[in-house]
């Protein structure tokens, strides 16, 4: 134990805020250098090609239709055809828009709960179960994340740590959001959803990019990102980006705290043509924050991405990816909790067409994700292990009217053993403009150390188990005219297994975690996108969710639906874009949350929101005003602090 507490008394004094202006330095000197890089030979560059607002919104038209995406089959897929409620983010949504980091943008999802908790927590969920905040966190742990392939649900407390998700917007090429299990290709944790961010490739980000802004609440923000190629098979990027942020407001029963926060971040990525058919790319991100809370808490880490494709054929391709993630905390406690969760994986994929009807899809994976903590875990460090296989052969029954889509995958994690996650699709295409489908999945969330090591919680000796849901679902997707589509999904969802809080008639502990909730949940969602005029584009959607959880046992104490599940009743948002003449843009989000239960006996209040932005754009320059929360002083969005009305300036450079 002493050998511990020495490592992480180390860890400390290097980890420690005196590194954060190194950290910074670091992060611009490698920007700066990538701007000094000039290629070695003599190639001609690829631009985008600049188009009026007419010409953008004929381009959008064609893409709302043909857009091909990735997340629902792992294989290139129009999103009209996929049997699945889908919604795309493109980049130029969230330049729209007046999201500064990842979780703003999710706002433009209509299928997905976005709320703010705090100036630097979030949270977010498909389908509901948002769970109750938690520290850096919320419970909320059945939707899986992936950017550009790594995944960062982290196993101590499950779901994702919101605040150290520090993409750069600008290099999202889009992000796809499936509401819905998609545990048969993606593994375990993918219950009610699947995020998957895709980066742009370093070809598609040639030149300089440069981004300052300043406000009220946002207090400062910058980037910067250059790339350039070697030759006409080798490119790359580089980049850095700092964000200061002031504090939320005080609610009532709230903790007064200041939980303002700051974060540098820096990386690169490398895109290389090795040979007609065989791409590499390797990419990385460094980050060092620290973040005001009851605590105060410092975080850094740091990713690398390598990934190897061939082509054999038209038929036939392989993929080889493999990441390491490390991801260090300090919460200032009067005893500092401190985690280390370092992440090695490892993932082959193969498809091939075994005929004119059958497309197989099958892979294997491996993950290690080795854990250290100083205190409220036992073992206090703990090496997991999660093993996968999986298949998948899409069926042409009625070539491009009728398709079938079997698969499965099989794992075997450290705490529940072997888990299966079968799955059956169906799609009808009656014609170009409408597809009818249907959905039975099997999905797991399988435990976190949160579930089955916290000394305070958990009776050892016997297991908690995996939460499982079976899904059934069904939808409708048309282009009634040219400029729009519309889309419902309805689903019926049966858990079993879900995680409880008891109390222990064998005490101590006098409370122990288990798997004695139940619930059923039903619902629906409408989206819809619709190019109004040649420059007007409008894009939304409503969300209805109705639950009900049942106990299997009398220990069951009461309010443990609520530690799993915070959820709004409707949700309704909008977005529009506008592109006026000489330049101007005129663009507003705007969204109605229901009341959210937050104990047995308070609510957060129902709400609206809006943000809008007003910029204007003369060739290589952007110049925009952006206000959030705009038709509020201050409300509370999920849990007790208030977010402020919020106004900041932003001045983009691209060329």
């Amino acid at each position: 134990m002493s050998d511990q507490k020495n490592h992480f008394s180390f860890r400390a004094r290097y980890q420690g805020t005196g590194c954060r202006h190194c950290t910074l330095k670091f992060i611009w000197q490698l920007s700066i250098i990538g701007l000094c890089i000039t290629p070695l030979k003599s190639f001609p560059q690829k631009t985008t090609p600049i188009f009026t607002p007419s010409e953008i919104k004929k381009l959008s038209v064609e893409e709302l239709m043909n857009i091909e995406i990735t997340s629902v089959s792992k294989l290139p897929e129009k999103l009209t055809e996929v049997a699945s409620a889908i919604q795309v983010i493109n980049n130029e949504d969230i330049r729209r828009s007046t999201a500064t980091r990842l979780p703003d943008a999710l706002r433009l999802a209509p299928n997905l709960q976005v709320a703010r908790v705090g100036a630097h927590d979030w949270a977010i969920s498909a389908r509901g179960f948002n769970g109750y905040p938690f520290g850096n966190n919320t419970l909320a742990d059945k939707l899986l994340v992936m950017i550009d392939g790594r995944t960062i649900y982290e196993p101590i407390f499950g779901g994702v740590n919101w605040d150290i998700q520090n993409v750069l917007l600008e290099d999202i090429n889009r992000i796809e959001v499936v509401s819905g299990p998609g545990g048969t290709l993606w593994g375990a944790n993918a219950v009610n959803g699947v995020i998957n961010i895709i980066s742009k490739s370093a070809e598609e980000t040639q030149g300089l990019y440069a981004s300052g802004s300043y406000g009220s609440f946002l207090r400062e923000f910058g980037a910067l990102r250059y790339g350039s190629h070697i030759d006409s098979t080798l490119f790359f990027r580089v980049y850095g980006q700092y964000f200061g942020h002031k504090g939320s407001e005080l609610g009532s029963n709230t903790i007064n705290i200041d939980d303002k926060w700051n974060m540098a971040q820096g990386g690169f990525r490398i895109d290389y043509l090795l040979s007609r058919a065989t791409n590499l790319t390797l990419q990385g991100d460094y980050y060092d924050g620290k973040i005001d809370n009851p605590r105060t808490t410092y975080s850094d880490g740091q990713n690398v991405i390598g990934r190897l494709s061939h082509t054999f054929s038209k038929n036939s391709d392989i993929t080889l990816q493999v990441y390491y993630d490390r991801t260090w905390r300090n919460t200032h406690f009067a005893n500092p909790f401190k985690s280390l969760i370092n992440t090695y994986d490892a993932e082959l994929q193969h498809h091939w067409t075994l005929n004119s009807h059958n497309r197989i899809l099958w892979g294997a994976g491996y993950r290690v994700l080795d854990n250290e903590t100083n205190r409220g875990f036992d073992p206090a460090n703990r090496t997991l292990e999660l093993f996968n296989g999986f298949i998948q052969d899409q069926i042409s029954l009625i070539p491009k009217h009728l398709e079938l889509t079997l698969g499965t995958k099989l794992l075997h994690n450290d705490y529940s053993g072997f888990e299966w996650q079968p799955s059956v699709r169906l799609a009808l295409l009656p014609d170009t403009k409408h597809t009818i489908w249907a959905a039975v999945s099997r999905a797991v969330r399988t435990p976190a150390r949160f579930d089955a090591d916290l000394t305070t919680l958990s009776e050892f000796g016997e297991l908690f188990k995996s939460e499982k849901v079976i899904s059934y679902e069904i939808g409708y997707r048309i282009r009634p005219i040219e400029k729009m589509t519309f889309s419902l999904a309805g689903y019926y969802n049966d858990y079993t297994d879900l995680r409880s809080i008891n109390n222990n008639p064998s005490a101590p502990p006098a409370r122990i975690f288990a798997n004695n909730q139940e619930a059923k949940t039903w619902g629906f969602e409408i989206s819809g996108n619709a190019i109004i005029t040649n420059w007007w584009r409008t894009r939304g959607g409503y969300t209805f969710l109705h639950k009900k959880f049942n106990t299997t046992s009398a220990n069951v104490i009461p309010g443990s639906n609520l530690l799993e599940a915070l959820d709004p009743k409707h949700q309704v948002m909008l977005q529009s874009i506008i592109d006026l003449p000489k330049g101007i843009q005129i663009d507003c989000v705007t969204r109605y949350v229901d009341q959210i239960p937050l104990s047995l006996t308070e609510n957060v209040p129902s709400y609206y929101l809006l943000d809008a932005r007003i910029a204007w754009q003369y060739r290589f320059f952007t110049l925009a005003v952006n206000g959030q929360n705009l038709l509020e002083n201050s409300n509370a969005e999920f849990g007790r602090r208030k977010i402020p009305r919020s106004v900041y300036g932003n001045l983009t450079i691209r060329f």
